[in-house]
């Protein structure tokens, strides 16, 4: 919690500018094109900015970038309106005057409706003249003079685009409202309604959500899924391409509203907006970045920021390392365990990429890295950097893995090293190809306690038999992981550690894996977590690992039991291991849980110096394919056989 806290966070939603890049699966969007952009982690404030094609829309000519930057903040009113139902015609009192409210007058005005806008401040209500019918500073009895000026009976439609403390606003939209009309809550007011005023003119009352239907639904914002138009008619990016026709059409104007302030001065511009004693501005502060380049594709990956020099303590450890350290995905299992373990073996940390800019340097500040690489492809390109750690999440593991290889770059991957079979195709072509050597996050085959199990019930050398038990416990239905195509599912983004662990006790690669399970009907058969994988290996040794979700919480997670040769070893969580033999019993315990990360670390950075991958790349292969293949197996109900062929053959 403490280091969420002192996290720098990325601030705006609602911005527009060229576009200098665009993905593979990306349509109707080329490079240079303008683009209105929307979305709170996406359309920040900054320079260059990635936003999901669900979350742009086309800016026409003749509207300004400038005018362009209130998009989003526009079509916040405009979805209020039309969840208002307004007609050509209709009467509609808006109360509240800021910029929101300055911008629902505006479009009501295009749409043809009758406006009444109040507000508290008086030099809101004055610019809100030039676009409602009338205005009035909010006093007691305004309510009946917004009911004499739409006629007497009251307003068909109120929008409450106010911010308030008490629920007053609402109050006065129920007395101003006429029989059977509706209000509509676009700002933020408590929502305590008057019964008696809601029942006696049966007035509807909503919630508007945001700019439009998509919001906050991750299929539609991060993964391109539209909704068709037949059946969701204003989307949040149609909404968005809405606006900015309408000023294209000249119907609507934001000039006026706009004033633009250099990048230079963004903190005056965030502290006029705080302080009661500043000067308000009539609309929005629209940062603007003059000297961002025409063209920044060329260049791209050779920019990064440079950060203060670390302290003396930091600075004096790392300098004696030999390995220079790039960090892609800054997250927190990399600053709790990754991060640590480099710097305990003397690695330099050289640069961090990856997350938010603000969250990336944050990362590098306070983890001790000497800079932040401006993107992925920059930390790549570092000549001053020797070895990269992907630590993202899965689902762009590969394509990083393989840019640092194609790139000499000796690489980490955190696991899995890829989600798809041609994704692994691709990557071990690449490492076979490359200087760099390869080596992914397999920790648990470091870990003493599996090492001393291993020696012990292979030793002499003889066929294994065993049986891994996880219990895992459960994730929610919507996390990340059990996305197949962020997360892959649970059995490849975390039984791919028990599948090498049994490759490495066994001292012989997968022939054959079957895979069955069942799982919350929610998920993909693929993205079950209550499975059962049974594997054959090539030297005849057979392995069964239990991963189960719906187990009890006080158990403990891991536990694995070998047996060859009449010796039999359990051990118990990587906090106890117990071996049996012919000679009777014998325990070894520890202090603590050591499942190898540490050693593991060490044992990638020894093989950067001495230019040896830990694991050979063809026992990386088969632990990744028969990782595949039990995902295979579980999606068909049969079993698959694996065939591999060396790297150097691929």
């Amino acid at each position: 919690m403490k280091r969420k806290l002192d996290e720098e966070t990325a601030v705006g939603y609602s911005s527009a500018g060229t576009v200098i890049e665009v993905g593979a699966a990306v349509r109707d969007v080329r490079v240079g094109d303008r683009v209105a952009c929307a979305g709170g982690g996406h359309a920040n404030h900054a320079e260059i900015v990635s936003v999901p094609a669900n979350l742009i829309a086309k800016v026409p000519e003749g509207v300004s970038l400038e005018a362009a930057a209130l998009t989003t903040i526009a079509a916040i009113p405009l979805h209020g309106i039309r969840l208002s139902d307004v007609t050509v015609g209709d009467s509609v009192a808006v109360i509240g005057c800021g910029l929101v409210g300055q911008i629902a007058c505006r479009l009501l005005c295009a749409s043809g409706a009758r406006v009444f806008a109040l507000d508290i401040d008086p030099k809101r209500v004055e610019q809100a003249r030039s676009s409602a019918d009338d205005a009035w500073v909010s006093s007691r009895g305004i309510a009946a003079a917004v009911r004499t000026a739409s006629g007497g009976a009251g307003v068909d439609h109120v929008l409450l685009t106010a911010a308030a403390p008490s629920n007053e606003p609402l109050l006065l939209a129920t007395e101003m409202a006429r029989d059977r009309a509706s209000i509509v809550l676009v700002g933020v007011v408590p929502i305590e309604i008057p019964r008696a005023a809601m029942y006696d003119k049966e007035l509807s009352f909503q919630v508007s959500r945001s700019y439009g239907p998509g919001r906050y639904d991750l299929e539609y914002e991060e993964r391109g899924l539209d909704y068709p138009i037949g059946y969701v008619r204003w989307t949040e990016q149609r909404n968005m391409q809405c606006v900015l026709d309408l000023q294209a059409s000249g119907r609507l104007g934001f000039d006026d509203l706009v004033e633009v302030v250099p990048v230079e001065r963004a903190a005056e511009a965030y502290e006029r907006l705080v302080d009661a004693a500043s000067e308000r501005p009539r609309g929005a502060l629209v940062l603007s970045y003059e000297d961002a380049p025409e063209d920044t594709t060329g260049d791209l990956a050779l920019r990064q920021i440079q950060l203060d020099t670390p302290d003396k303590r930091t600075a004096a450890r790392q300098i004696a390392a030999p390995v220079r350290v790039g960090l892609i995905g800054p997250g927190g299992f990399a600053a709790r365990v990754l991060v640590p373990a480099l710097v305990a073996r003397g690695a330099r940390l050289a640069a961090v990429a990856g997350g938010s800019g603000p969250s990336a340097e944050a990362a590098a500040r306070t983890l001790g890295f000497d800079r932040v690489a401006e993107s992925e492809a920059a930390l790549i390109a570092d000549d001053s950097v020797d070895a990269v750690v992907v630590a993202t999440r899965h689902a762009s593991h590969a394509a990083l893995v393989r840019q640092a290889l194609e790139a000499g770059k000796h690489v980490f991957c955190e696991k899995p090293l890829a989600l798809t079979l041609e994704e692994l195709d691709s990557v071990l072509r690449s490492a076979a190809e490359s200087t760099g050597i390869l080596a992914v996050g397999f920790n648990r085959r470091f870990a003493p306690l599996l090492r001393e199990l291993r020696d012990f019930v292979v030793s002499p050398p003889s066929p294994v038999a065993s049986t891994y038990r996880i219990s895992a416990g459960r994730l929610a239905a919507d996390h990340w992981t059990h996305d197949l195509e962020q997360g892959g599912g649970r059995l490849i983004g975390e039984c791919c550690h028990f599948i090498d662990s049994l490759v490495f006790v066994t001292g012989s690669e997968i022939e054959e894996v079957h895979a069955t399970g069942y799982g919350d009907s929610q998920l993909p058969v693929q993205a079950r977590d209550n499975v059962a994988v049974t594997l054959g290996f090539a030297n005849g040794s057979v392995g069964s690992i239990l991963y189960v979700a719906d187990g009890s919480g006080r158990v403990a997670k891991e536990r694995l039991e070998a047996f060859s040769g009449s010796r039999s070893a359990i051990l118990d969580d990587y906090r106890s291991l117990e071996l049996f033999g012919a000679d009777g019993k014998e325990s070894r315990g520890r202090r603590g849980q050591e499942k190898g990360h540490r050693f593991e670390v060490d044992a990638f950075l020894r093989g950067v110096e001495q230019g040896e991958a830990p694991v050979p790349l063809d026992e990386v292969a088969n632990v990744s394919l028969a990782t595949l293949a039990a995902v295979e197996s579980l999606r068909t109900g049969q079993a698959i056989r694996l065939t591999t062929a060396p790297a150097d053959q691929r």
